[in-house]
């Protein structure tokens, strides 16, 4: 069976060879450095990239269809041909790899990023009442629908 033509393809369905051809893309794409994961051992490949794909779906075809097509060049040719003769798929490994590797629990701990984060704000405290009070003059501005 094709995946990239499959209509009802999920993360589920990626074969374990396009996860290791993705984990050795991500690893150019998102090298080590002195203080950060490599992309590759960040998780992409594994659990990672199942919560990229459940949350762009959309993404699979284009990714199955990257592996499929360059899967036995070496990641630096496969990027390159992918760039030329489908933009779509490059784009779609980009996006996967970045978006797996920046909601990593671990690359985020170590980026010191806690993600959105409820907060009360305090009138007095966190908001200029002069600002404020120009909005209350002001008055609502609307349109009724």
């Amino acid at each position: 069976m094709n995946l990239s033509q499959a209509p009802d393809t999920t993360a589920a369905d990626i074969p374990e060879e396009c996860r290791d051809w993705l984990r050795h893309v991500a690893d150019l794409l998102i090298p080590a450095s002195a203080t950060m994961p490599a992309a590759g051992d960040a998780g992409l490949g594994d659990g990672q990239l199942n919560v990229v794909l459940r949350a762009r779906p959309d993404l699979i075809r284009d990714l199955v269809r990257a592996w499929s097509s360059t899967n036995e060049l070496a990641p630096t040719e496969a990027l390159d041909e992918l760039q030329q003769i489908d933009l779509p798929a490059y784009h779609a490994v980009l996006l996967i790899v970045a978006g797996s590797y920046y909601t990593t629990p671990t690359v985020l701990s170590l980026l010191g990023y806690a993600g959105q984060q409820p907060r009360t704000v305090r009138i007095a405290e966190d908001i200029d009442e002069d600002l404020l009070m120009r909005v209350v003059e002001r008055g609502p501005r609307y349109r009724q629908a």
